[in-house]
């Protein structure tokens, strides 16, 4: 199951908790005023197993002392090159047994170089940073790895629903179907001028 626990921050910033069906909690990316909220939940100290984050830029992170402190023996993972401090390193790939299930890793660069998307497939659930928004795509640090991330997300199945990083569109989330047909900036033909783009 996935809660939206906070929506704030610098700029609108989501924060999701993921539970599994046997009580198994991950938070995604830690950020605003999301302690107290995770607080009001009464969830157990030893249920929170992970703390997840999309990437390194610090409105998605800013609340990661604050979780730690009510969960001490969560564990902190992101990108194996990221520059925040984490207890497990991810890489394209990996994944994060949770539940009786896991929690699938891709990398997906573009925005940052360690942005990472997370796949929780009984939700069907992605949750895609600053890569993927609802009806736009984040900042291009590298157009042309951005092109190549969101080529990736394209071919993922298209049951996916989308949790992005922040609160940009229409709606909070939405299928990866409707994203494909909807969103302008995730069409075949922009992908091609993000290819032609240098960086």
């Amino acid at each position: 199951m996935v809660n939206i626990i906070s929506k704030g921050g610098f700029d609108d910033n989501f924060t999701y908790l993921l539970t599994s069906a046997n009580g198994d909690h991950a938070v995604i990316d830690p950020c605003g005023k999301c302690a107290e909220k995770l607080k009001s939940l009464n969830i157990a100290a030893n249920s929170l197993k992970y703390i997840l984050i999309t990437h390194g830029h610090s409105d998605h992170f800013d609340a990661l002392d604050e979780i730690k402190k009510l969960f001490p023996e969560a564990k902190t993972a992101g990108y194996k090159k990221a520059e925040f401090q984490k207890d497990i390193d991810l890489d394209e790939g990996s994944r994060l047994c949770f539940g009786n299930n896991s929690i699938e890793i891709i990398h997906t660069p573009g925005h940052s170089r360690d942005s990472l998307c997370y796949i929780y497939k009984p939700d069907n659930a992605i949750f895609t940073g600053d890569t993927l928004f609802i009806g736009c795509i984040g900042f291009c640090r590298s157009p042309g790895t951005m092109a190549q991330s969101l080529t990736r997300l394209r071919s993922l199945p298209e049951e996916l629903i989308i949790y992005s990083g922040h609160d940009y569109g229409e709606v909070q989330n939405r299928s990866l179907a409707e994203e494909k047909v909807k969103n302008p900036e995730f069409s075949p033909d922009f992908i091609s001028k993000l290819y032609s783009e240098r960086g």
